[in-house]
């Protein structure tokens, strides 16, 4: 009985020892394994940050490289906008040289011309020529417009004078018809130009009244009027009408005196 209760004692104690064993191995199982998965979970959320940085990098490398493709597209979209102002720019240069080539075409046939115009003139001296060309071109202007002006003073005295003309023509005819049809005729015997009279070698007895209007005429022009201041037989003394004598003329001893009014038949 006793070696049962030992046999059972020792099975029971080796069993123990054995699940003993057995649970410390698979303890030691399990925390190698927990290790184990710790190491794993390590290296995965290592390889999981690596990955995300890596997408990070990549979504930045991404958006840098849109952001390098809209600027490369802004800077073409300039490079062409820029090239077409400098080709316009270039067209403008390329007409304004023209223009300059031109001008200085013409200006080397300008300096020809005054060459041959000034032989021996020197290109300093041609500003100074062109300024005294300047200065008589006014002059010579000027002094057309005032012959210009003169003309026209002309013109208008021509045309007064015309009628003018008319006018004493019209009086000459008038005369010449008085002196024709005129019984009376008498010489001025003397004259006194400072005090404006005359004496007439004609009185009463030749048919002239007090109140007779006189003419004077020379060569058939007329050259004064008269009035009587003293009547005598055979002698009058009158005195120059006021303006009738035309500026710069006088009376003079021979000229002839006739009635200005032909007497009625």
């Amino acid at each position: 009985m006793k070696s049962l209760f030992y046999i059972l004692s020792v099975l029971a104690i080796g069993a123990a020892g054995f699940f003993g064993w057995t649970a410390k191995a698979n303890y030691t199982q399990q925390v190698e394994d927990r290790i184990t998965l710790v190491k794993a979970n390590k290296e995965l959320s290592k390889n999981i940050t690596d990955k995300e940085k890596e997408q990070g990098e990549a979504t930045d490398a991404r958006a840098l490289a849109l952001k390098e493709e809209s600027e490369g597209k802004i800077g073409l979209e300039t490079a062409v906008s820029n090239e077409t102002v400098l080709k316009r720019t270039l067209a403008e240069f390329a007409n304004e040289l023209e223009v300059v080539v031109a001008g200085e075409a013409e200006a080397d046939e300008a300096i020809e011309a005054i060459k041959e115009l000034f032989p021996g003139i020197e290109l300093d001296q041609v500003t100074e020529k062109f300024n005294e060309m300047v200065d008589q071109e006014k002059k010579l202007t000027a002094e057309v417009g005032e012959l210009e002006d003169f003309k026209i003073r002309l013109k208008e005295d021509v045309a007064k004078n015309g009628v003018d003309i008319v006018r004493v023509e019209g009086k000459v005819e008038e005369s010449v018809n008085n002196v024709r049809g005129n019984t009376f005729q008498a010489s001025i015997t003397a004259v006194d130009n400072d005090w404006d009279f005359v004496i007439i070698g004609a009185g009463e007895k030749s048919g002239i009244t007090a109140d007779s209007d006189l003419l004077v005429v020379r060569s058939g022009r007329l050259m004064g009027k008269l009035s009587i201041y003293k009547l005598e037989a055979n002698r009058a003394v009158a005195d120059i009408v006021p303006g009738s004598v035309k500026v710069g003329s006088t009376l003079q001893r021979g000229d002839q005196v006739i009635l200005e009014k032909v007497r009625s038949n």
